[in-house]
């Protein structure tokens, strides 16, 4: 008798823990996937409809017991997309944002071109073309060795930081520097300059671009924004150490050749 009223109790929390189980489930269920996407090209609008769509089939698991990653992972086979966050918003819905990386630079290669996003992620390669998703042409970038799944080499970082100085400021960069160019001249580092070409003819230079990069993109840029419209089309801005400050000078001929 006492060995049927303990298997009568061991049945019964069995059927009220699958009972709870199941209810938790009911009511922990993911019912809707939010994914808010910012996207700046017309093929990125239609790369977020594939993807919504992949999105939306993680409907109906538990959101318990759910794992992030696997949105991570969907995310991840579109290298324009950045996944910016996701979260269980209990009971039922998994919110998610994206974002479109913008095509910003290109390096000529045997291959073709290959498209860097303004951080310096790799977008594609052996492009035979230098065109932009969004329209137009991306910043050239010659005398660069770039190694790797990503921008890294001499002087990655440094021309990251430069050119976040005039797209913290340019409405769209690319509208405004055509090409930016690594001269080393010598063995010395100190030799070393930036040639950024703007799209209206001026030219600026900034020397020694391992030391204050950004600062002196910014004096020059500064500079740069001063200039009358006629003087924007010729010339060069010189960035340059100095002995307490940023140096910046404008001329109508380069003394670096």
């Amino acid at each position: 008798m006492k060995k049927r009223v303990i298997l009568a109790t061991v049945v019964a929390a069995v059927l009220l823990v699958a009972a709870i189980a199941a209810g938790i489930n009911a009511v922990f269920t993911i019912t809707l996937v939010k994914a808010d996407f910012l996207t700046c090209s017309e093929e990125g609008e239609r790369e977020a409809e594939a993807l919504k769509k992949e999105l939306d089939s993680f409907t109906g698991k538990s959101t318990t017991f759910f794992d992030l990653a696997e949105v991570e992972r969907a995310v991840s086979a579109y290298p324009y997309f950045r996944l910016d966050e996701v979260k269980k918003n209990y009971p039922s819905v998994i919110e998610v944002r994206i974002s479109e990386r913008r095509e910003v630079f290109a390096v000529r290669t045997e291959e073709g071109y290959t498209t860097y996003s303004e951080n310096g992620v790799i977008l594609k390669t052996a492009s035979p073309e230098n065109s932009n998703r969004a329209g137009g042409e991306n910043i050239l970038l010659e005398g660069f060795a770039f190694l790797g799944d990503a921008m890294q080499g001499d002087y990655a970082e440094e021309l990251l930081s430069a050119v976040s100085a005039f797209s913290e400021t340019l409405v769209e960069v690319r509208a405004n520097v055509l090409s930016v160019t690594l001269y080393r001249p010598v063995t010395d580092s100190r030799s070393d300059f930036f040639r950024i070409r703007m799209r209206e003819g001026v030219v600026i230079d900034i020397l020694a671009p391992s030391s204050l990069p950004k600062e002196k993109a910014e004096a020059a840029l500064s500079r740069y924004l001063a200039l009358s419209d006629e003087e924007r089309t010729f010339g060069f801005i010189v960035a340059a150490d100095g002995e307490d400050k940023i140096n910046v000078d404008y001329s109508r001929n380069s003394l670096l050749g």
